[in-house]
Order: structure tokens, then sequence, then C-alpha cells
């Protein structure tokens, strides 16, 4: 996979152009506020499985405060991303994270991927721009946590360097610390 650099903005916010290990190529934007019925449409077109894996329980579909709540980012304490396929427009995956209130160095981080675009290196993408946009923001920390029968979950944030802080019957939670970023 390669990364690319910024290309444009949206409110402020640069977008990037990632090439995934397979030659495809993809865009990585900014999520705004308007993207709210393309989120929902996103979200409702996973599997029953990758939705409950995503958010860790039954989600047939976003309620409006939960689109509400997921489309309000600020791009620093709140951020998410999005890979589009650039010919088509079709979203491919979200990436974000969200500040722990009570501890503004710490985020909690989210990965999601379309059913048909799992295992291209989307996700690895994903995170690794958001990782270094983390780093930027002066996060010091990333928590994730997923079921303990997630493998593919797991796989993709042990190769980014996440570290299992606590592995419970159902779940585990990892941990990624973040080196101040190069100024």
């Amino acid at each position: 996979m390669t990364l690319l650099t910024p290309r444009l903005a949206v409110d402020g916010q640069p977008w990037r152009r990632v090439v995934l290990g397979d030659g495809t190529t993809l865009d990585v934007r900014p999520l705004q506020r308007t993207d709210g019925p393309a989120l929902a449409a996103a979200v409702a077109s996973l599997s029953a499985d990758s939705r409950y894996r995503r958010f860790l329980t039954p989600k047939p579909r976003l309620t409006d405060r939960e689109l509400a709540r997921l489309t309000d980012v600020d791009h620093h304490a709140r951020e998410a991303l999005v890979a589009v396929e650039p010919s088509t427009g079709e979203w491919v995956g979200v990436v974000r994270y969200a500040v722990f209130p009570h501890e503004p160095r710490v985020a909690d981080v989210a990965v999601t991927v379309a059913d048909s675009w799992q295992r291209r290196g989307v996700g690895t993408a994903l995170l690794r721009v958001l990782v270094e946009h983390a780093r930027r923001e002066g996060i010091a920390r990333l928590h994730a946590t997923t079921f303990a029968d997630n493998r593919a979950a797991l796989r993709l944030l042990a190769a980014r360097g996440f570290a299992v802080r606590e592995a419970r019957r159902d779940s585990v939670e990892l941990a990624l610390e973040l080196a101040p970023a190069a100024a």
C-alpha cells in the first residue's frame, strides 16, 4: 500500500489518495456533517454480521440520534475519514476516533469496511491515515475494542502496532501508544 501526499481539502482538511496492494486507488477524505444520508446507506449495506462486529451489538440501522453523533466531527477531538472508490463514488470504508472526555490525549478507534472490500487492505490504509492524523493532533494513545473471535480485526490492529491490554471471554481491548509527530 502506498500513501500519497494530500491533494485537496474539505473544510480545510486534506484528502489523501491511497494505493492498495493490488493497485486499486482510493480517495480518503474527512467525513462531513452533510454525509449523514451516505453514512446511513453505507451502514445499511453492511451484512448483519459486519454491523454487529462494528457496533458490538445487533444494529439493523442507525437511529437519527446515532447518525447525528457519528457525523458530529471537529477533525481534532472527533475525526472520521471515508475511503471512496474514485470512479464510482462508492464508500468502501470509514475509520474514526473520538477522544475520551476524561482523557483528552486518549481516543477510541473504530474501523468499518464494506463487505465486498474486506481483506484488500482498505482497513490498513484507513488506519494508517488516521494514526498519522491522531499523532499530529497530539493524541498519545489509541484504544480499540473488538470481539475476541474477530480474527480479522485483531490481525489488522496487531499489524498496525496495537497491543492487547485486556482480554476477556468475549472481547479484547487493544492500545497503540503514539510517539509525538515529527516537527
